[in-house]
């Protein structure tokens, strides 16, 4: 039950946040850059008041109706369904305010809350949580969710005054009254929603995306077909999660540099954050495409059928961390609507392929319908940015990055295999590959701004773009 709930936690917040965290990221940013700091506390209250008032009648609505809602979720053979709701709204509120203030905070250009409080405090006081209930012997579904919602309200604990100080520190007209300084006006208002509504509507595309082909698989093939499936789909996560980071840490700057129209700077910081992301995660997927059948292994001999699956996908994650943050891209310059356009239509590409594939190859077919849609909600945006933007990832330092990762762990573990190099081999290519993979980096340091990529830049040379 754990597992479920955590999933119908996690969905319930993509759905209830509706844009806000990432609208407050691009209109406090932009609004920093243009020098309306005098509008930032509306802004927040913009996205705030809407969000909490829905917010407060979803879960309401939830809490209200949560025997038939765990019911439905969970079975009616499990005991506490209806507390086990509870529970998660109270995680779904203290996630949303968290994830709200959090990219608040970003906007004013401060990475180190979500740095502490996410990244650290969070996994941290899970962990502490699980060691105190396991030694207590408190190991019921319940207490384990608790753990959760324990953590996020930490992290909203720490992410709220944070916000305030920044708040109280932002410049405001002397003179001025409470409700010039905190109300919005109604224009405002449709030009936050105007943004972060269709990015909440993309955002459930891109969660239904991640989900669909489990659904389909479990309803078709079984249960055994899907934990194969699952187990394929755990490699992807490392790599996602550091293209997540960096997509997270550039957004603020490419707000601002995109209000103010400097194309160049845009475009040298969508190169240098391409190249991060590649030789981050290229490593990775490369590493999984080769050794597939061994790394499936870890989760039993029934599992190695999985090994083409990986491979399927990593190759479709190399395509699209090549792109880099292409979607932080185009929502930073104000494009939600397009990003929600483009992930409805790879949702569309995911649901037919499966729908067409999955009863003809199996796992295999799910796989590929994944592919599809990876693919399609990279490579649709690329050339967005390219026609509408007038940007594109693709420069000396991403192309360095991609050629260094393919030869240290492409090619060269490739070529000691064919060799007939086993295990040991592959062991001592892939610690000789990672030696001259940090020596290569620390030559090109100044290529790649290993030290300066999310500083702020100095205007080039080039001056100013228009886009």
């Amino acid at each position: 039950m754990y597992f479920a709930a955590i999933s119908v936690l996690l969905i319930a917040v993509s759905m209830l946040e509706l844009g806000v965290p990432v609208g407050n990221v691009y209109f406090i940013s932009r609004y920093r850059s243009l020098g309306r700091t005098n509008a930032l506390r509306k802004v927040l209250v913009a996205g705030s008041s809407p969000l909490l008032g829905f917010c407060a009648i979803a879960l309401t609505l939830a809490v209200i109706f949560r025997e038939q809602l765990g019911n439905a979720i969970f079975g009616r053979n499990v005991d506490a369904a209806g507390t086990v709701i509870l529970i998660l709204c109270l995680g779904a509120i203290a996630a949303i305010i968290a994830d709200s203030t959090l990219g608040a905070t970003r906007g004013f250009g401060v990475m180190r809350t979500t740095v502490v409080a996410d990244k650290f405090v969070n996994p941290t006081i899970q962990l502490l949580a699980l060691i105190v209930l396991w030694s207590v012997g408190m190991t019921g579904g319940p207490e384990l969710i608790g753990t959760r919602v324990l953590a996020f309200a930490a992290v909203a604990g720490i992410s709220i005054p944070w916000l305030l100080k920044l708040v109280r520190k932002s410049s405001m007209p002397s003179g001025q009254t409470f409700r010039q300084s905190w109300v919005p006006e109604a224009s405002m208002f449709r030009e936050y929603w105007a943004f972060a509504g269709p990015r909440s509507l993309g955002q459930i595309a891109q969660v239904a995306i991640q989900r669909v082909d489990i659904v389909l698989i479990g309803l078709w093939l079984g249960p055994a077909e899907a934990a194969v499936y699952a187990a394929a789909t755990r490699f992807l996560i490392f790599g996602q999660l550091t293209a997540a980071a960096i997509g997270t840490a550039v957004q603020p700057r490419i707000s601002a540099l995109a209000s103010r129209r400097e194309r160049s700077q845009l475009q040298d910081l969508y190169r240098v954050s391409t190249s991060w992301v590649v030789l981050a995660t290229w490593p990775l997927y490369l590493t999984f495409i080769l050794e597939a059948p061994t790394l499936m292994l870890v989760f039993g001999d029934d599992y190695s059928r999985g090994a083409i699956l990986l491979q399927l996908l990593s190759a479709a994650m190399l395509v699209a961390t090549a792109c880099g943050a292409v979607d932080a891209v185009l929502l930073m310059a104000g494009k939600s609507t397009w990003t929600m356009y483009n992930a409805w239509f790879a949702l569309a590409v995911n649901l037919a392929l499966n729908i067409w594939l999955i009863p003809q190859l199996g796992i295999v077919g799910a796989a590929v319908a994944w592919v599809a849609a990876i693919c399609a909600n990279n490579l649709v945006p690329l050339v967005q940015a390219k026609i509408g933007i007038g940007v594109h990832p693709f420069g000396r330092s991403s192309m360095l990055a991609m050629l260094s990762a393919t030869t240290l762990f492409g090619v060269l573990p490739w070529l000691v295999k064919s060799a007939g190099g086993g295990p040991i081999g592959a062991v001592v290519t892939l610690v000789l590959a990672a030696v001259v993979y940090s020596l290569m980096l620390w030559r090109w340091r100044a290529l790649i701004e290993l030290d300066g990529l999310l500083r702020r830049r100095r205007p080039s040379s080039r001056g100013r773009g228009e886009f």
